[in-house]
């Protein structure tokens, strides 16, 4: 049981949000994820809109944030000024078993474009505006990566040992429940569908 068969609305686009970089070639990053802060810390970064706060993840170091207003009942905030951007190469690696060629070509630009590789593989983040680097490595992010990697090469190696059918059996009504979506129906101008 993979994300691709839960819910009444799969993530079709594996969870893709497009970010271009000023003034480099577009990157296209994959997923939302807790990561090092590039000038020291430890943040949530992500795509706005989207996640369990409300206000969804800030995708950049001063947390800019994008507000579409809720329904009827709010109408939306002010544009959002964006800054530093960062982005994480462990939530391409999650990616694999979706968008395959979309992660490795993420992946291949990161290395490319940033210092973001060293002795023991990808660094955990990068502001992609200032190009900053936090250069650490973080064992639970490593951890994604490798298991990522496992699952890809291994045929689902890591599903296939902890997903036992009573786990599936008690777990899928419960995401059954989920729209997976950039929220369901939404339309975000960050992606150029514009304002409702």
């Amino acid at each position: 049981m993979g994300p691709e068969q839960l819910g009444p609305q799969p993530p079709g686009d594996g969870g893709r949000a497009d970010r271009t970089r000023p003034g480099r070639r577009r990157l296209r990053l994959l997923g939302f994820l807790p990561a090092s802060n590039p000038f020291g810390g430890y943040a949530a970064y992500g795509v706005d809109a989207m996640g369990m706060d409300t206000d969804g993840y800030p995708s950049d170091v001063q947390g800019g944030r994008y507000d579409a207003g809720f329904g009827d009942c709010r109408p939306p905030g002010p544009a959002a000024v964006y800054g530093d951007g960062v982005i994480t190469p462990h939530a391409a690696f999650l990616a694999l078993p979706y968008a395959r060629k979309a992660a490795t070509d993420n992946l291949a630009k990161i290395k490319s474009d940033f210092d973001a590789y060293g002795p023991g593989g990808f660094y955990d983040s990068i502001a992609v505006r200032s190009g900053t680097v936090a250069k650490r490595y973080l064992s639970l992010d490593q951890s994604m990566i490798m298991g990522a990697v496992g699952n890809v090469l291994a045929h689902d190696v890591l599903r296939r040992a902890f997903v036992t059918r009573d786990f599936e059996r008690a777990v899928r009504p419960l995401l059954a429940q989920e729209t997976f979506n950039v929220p369901a129906g939404q339309r975000l101008p960050q992606l150029g569908g514009g304002r409702r």
